[in-house]
This record gives structure tokens, sequence and C-alpha cells, in this order.
């Protein structure tokens, strides 16, 4: 095995990155290294109380700092709290005193950045903070790798945008117009990957770690609320996520060209995410250009269609890397080994 993993985590916790992140904490394969909480599921300040309960739990002492308790623009919204609980633990949240915790996310982010250049910054929430830490340390942001859980072909809090990119869409901009080092797990590839409730609980529950059984009650509650119209099964996004961080390859990277829409209707959040040549060329193109090449590909009969078209994928490269789908069984072998930690 060789060195573990350096990870800063920037979490919203609610109680899918509860599960996620207890399998970082337990995982040999990583060392988180601080954490930033973030509104999102919930208010930053139950996020960064959750967090606190969670490495009280887990015995575990890593500097925390509070973050942005509302999006760069848009009202923050509550409908997080529908499937996480006012807390965002279903009242299963110890009490802390915040008045001692720093509150200057960005700058931890870069703090940890320049004393550990190889680690990982993981995103489990909305990108304010990361947006917030790109836009104050460009150097420092642009040297580490970014993993970020976060929109998708398709939605879940509308039929187009999935909940991060949607609580905080100009974050994203930001995040995605920045040179930065950035691999997006998408909706796509958690989404089809599920979990039937009451064995997940069962398993926690017959776990010899405390942290596992304290998971038991957050999640019957999530479960509780994701099932409320029907179904067996539930997702748990922010626990694919941390499969991911703890073994890449359940999910492969393919480098895209990603925009999203800040508008405040109902694209807002809605992430464009190409992939093939035509799919780029048409999200940089406009009519008014594509058209003017193809009246030239038919008057002109030296006219080079590959150099032009060349030449407009040219102008905006690539600027993320997509994970559109994960290994089936990516969840399951996760949670098996947080439930044979010790």
């Amino acid at each position: 095995m060789g060195k573990p993993i350096k990870v800063f985590c920037d979490t919203d916790i609610g109680d899918d990155d509860a599960l996620g992140i207890a399998m970082l904490l337990r995982s040999p394969n990583i060392e988180i290294v601080g954490f930033s909480t973030v509104a999102g599921n919930t208010t930053v300040e139950h996020s960064t109380r959750n967090l606190l309960t969670m490495l009280s739990v887990a015995g575990q002492q890593i500097p925390v700092t509070l973050g942005a308790a509302c999006p760069l623009i848009v009202a923050p919204s509550h409908q997080g709290m529908a499937i996480h609980g006012q807390d965002g633990f279903w009242n299963f949240q110890q009490p802390h005193d915040l008045t001692t915790i720093p509150r200057d996310a960005p700058k931890a982010i870069a703090d940890s950045a320049r004393a550990y250049p190889d680690m990982t910054l993981l995103a489990l929430g909305p990108l304010t903070n990361v947006a917030q830490a790109i836009q104050q340390y460009p150097d420092l942001l642009a040297n580490i790798q970014i993993v970020a859980l976060f929109g998708g072909k398709r939605g879940n809090i509308t039929p187009l945008a999935e909940f991060n990119a949607w609580f905080d869409p100009d974050a994203v901009k930001i995040v995605l117009s920045s040179s930065v080092n950035l691999t997006i797990i998408t909706l796509d590839a958690w989404a089809p990957i599920t979990v039937e409730p009451e064995a997940l609980t069962e398993q926690l529950r017959r776990s010899s770690d405390p942290l596992a059984h304290f998971l038991v009650n957050p999640l019957s509650g999530y479960a509780a609320a994701q099932l409320m119209f029907g179904g067996h099964r539930i997702t748990i996004p922010d626990a694919l996520a941390a499969a991911y961080m703890i073994d890449p390859s359940v999910g492969t990277p393919q480098p895209a060209l990603v925009k999203v829409s800040a508008d405040s209707g109902i694209t807002r959040g809605l992430l464009v995410i190409g992939i093939t040549p035509g799919e780029k060329i048409a999200m940089i193109g406009s009519d008014t250009e594509l058209s003017d090449i193809v009246d030239h590909m038919y008057s002109d009969p030296s006219f080079n269609l590959l150099s032009a078209m060349a030449g407009i994928l040219g102008r905006e490269p690539d600027n993320a890397r997509v994970i559109l789908s994960m290994r089936p069984t990516a969840l399951d072998e996760a949670i098996d080994q947080l439930c044979r930690s010790e």
C-alpha cells in the first residue's frame, strides 16, 4: 500500500455526506488534512455542528473551518432540509459551540494547498467556498486536484439541474472558467447505484465501529424522506464520491467541455457537457458562424472543413474531466470496507 492520499474536504454535511466522510475517516488510503463547511443541505452552522459531531464520535481531531452561509448571488434555498432534516442529521446532531471555529474557508483551503501541494480538494456540496478560494488564491488552487460532486446531463432538484450546481450556479461558473485541475462526479454516475436502506442500516448496526453505529439514525431519516413517494432503494451520492477518492478505479474520467447556466429561471444550474467534437463545436460556435462554414463548404472547393472545425475547438479547450458512470458495486465495496474497519 502506498502513501495515503491527502484530502481537504469541503462539505455541506447532511446524511449522505456523513456516510461518505465516515468512509474517508476510516480508510487507510486517505489522510484528511482539513475540513470546511458550506450551506447546502442545511445551514452552514448546522453543517459545522454535524461535522464536529462526526469527528467527536470518530475520536478524531481534524481542523474545521466554517465557510459560506449563502450562495454568491442567488438566495439560499432550504429545499435540502426536506431530505436531510432541519439540522441535516434528522435531529441527531450533538451540540457544539461554534464561537472558536475559524470562519475563513478560502484561506483554510489555500493554506492546506500550500502545505500539501499534492493534496486533493474534495467538494461534496455547493462550490461557494471553492469558487472564492479560486478567486482569492488562483495560483495555489491551480496546482492541486479538485474532485467535485455536481451536475450531470439531467437533474434531481429540477428536471434539468442537479442540486449542488443549482444551489450556487455562479460558483460553478467561476470554477469552470478557471484553469483548475477539475474532475466532476456527475449525477449520471451515482444515480443508477442504489442500496436497500434496511440492509444498509443493519450492516452499519452490526459493525464494531461507533461511527458506523451513529450513522444508523440519520440515514434512517434520510431513507424515509427519499422513499416518501414510493420505491425500495435509495441513492447516496456523497458516499460514491468518497468511494472514488478511496479507489479511483470505480470511475473513469473523460475530458469534456462543461458549461453551466446561471440564469434565475428554469435553466438555473443546468450543466451542458460536451464529450464528442460535434457536441463541443455546437457549444462554442454560433449558428451564424457554423452556417457560414457550411456555405463555404459548398461554395469553395478548396475550403478546409477540418481546419475550420479545429479552429472552433481551439477557442475553448476542455475545462474538466467528467465521470458519467461508475462501477455498479462501488458503493457496496466502500460500505463493506467501512463496516470492517476498527
